[in-house]
């Protein structure tokens, strides 16, 4: 099992080239999980402006 403390001595042990893209990885995993919310309905100009409409379809 991998913990936080063998991932920092591993980052620690990088090169500045390498730090980059290991940093450039790590914000993309956290656009990547901000960017899989809600469906929202675009510029209906009703009912289900702003809606979850993938949850209202299920309803």
């Amino acid at each position: 099992m991998i913990t936080k403390e063998k991932v920092k001595k591993d980052i620690d042990k990088l090169s500045e080239d390498e730090l980059e893209k290991v940093y450039q990885y790590l914000t993309s995993l956290k656009k990547a999980k901000m960017s899989s919310g809600k469906i929202l309905s675009l510029k209906l100009e009703g009912k289900l402006d702003r809606k979850n409409i993938r949850a209202l379809a299920y309803e």
